[in-house]
């Protein structure tokens, strides 16, 4: 489903939270999710504030953008956020989705 950044930011943070459990340090605010992987898996954050800005760090990979909607997939576990002609996709890692059945 597709949300809007503007006004679904209480369904974004329960879909948030829902797909980074058990995968590493989630952070919730009023203004502010972030995950962070923990060692030793592999590297990787996420970080999305109620306003659209993203801060995404994978090994090579960094982006700084405003978006104004996330949908969430389970198939990869992934999200898309987009935004005026600007479309970012975070996949999570295969090694770190295998560590939720492994809990």
């Amino acid at each position: 489903m597709r949300y809007e950044l503007s006004t679904d930011w209480m369904l974004i943070t329960e879909q948030f939270q829902s797909m980074f459990a058990e995968l590493g340090d989630v952070t919730v605010s009023e203004d502010l999710l972030s995950y962070a992987s923990v060692q030793p898996a592999v590297a990787t954050a996420l970080a999305l504030t109620s306003s659209g800005e993203l801060l995404a760090n994978m090994p090579l990979h960094a982006i700084n953008s405003r978006f104004e909607h996330v949908e969430f997939h389970q198939t990869p576990l992934s999200l898309t956020l987009s935004g005026a002609n600007l479309s970012y996709t975070y996949t999570v890692p295969s090694a770190i989705v295998s560590l939720r059945s492994s809990v």
